[in-house]
């Protein structure tokens, strides 16, 4: 698996979402802190050691977005989110709490159908994990 960029990845999670019929991350629900929270878990034990060298940087890149901070705030991940509100994202006062992400169903589409395996698999699988949660 080649190296993935973390605008890459949050690109490909946000489609796996919307194609998943969940266009809105709303940040104070206690199930989608859960959600983010097994993201980070999932991505913490993703590359192992024996791991490609350039792949498990930019893994642990992406995992460090979804680390909690220490009062249990996800600001690092609302703060990638909220740099893409330009064409992924919005937020309507006020409900600034909730991040609406907009993104046509044909665009998530072109995205997801333009990843490498590799990068689609691993933004699937953290999707399913952050769905667990609710």
């Amino acid at each position: 698996m080649a190296r993935i960029t973390l605008d890459g990845f949050i690109e490909a999670f946000a489609a796996h979402l919307i194609k998943r019929g969940r266009n809105m991350v709303r940040l104070n629900d206690p199930d989608v802190r859960d959600g983010l929270y097994r993201v980070y878990l999932f991505l913490d034990g993703f590359a192992g050691p024996d791991a490609d060298k350039d792949l498990r940087r930019s893994i642990v890149n992406i995992r460090n977005v979804f680390r909690p901070s220490p009062i249990g705030s996800f600001d690092r991940f609302e703060t990638v989110l909220r740099a893409k509100q330009v064409y992924l994202t919005d937020h309507p006062n006020p409900y600034y709490q909730d991040i609406v992400i907009k993104l046509p169903a044909e665009m998530a589409d072109q995205i997801v159908d333009g990843l490498d395996d590799a990068t689609s698999n691993l933004a699937r699988s953290s999707v399913d994990r952050y769905l667990a949660a609710g």
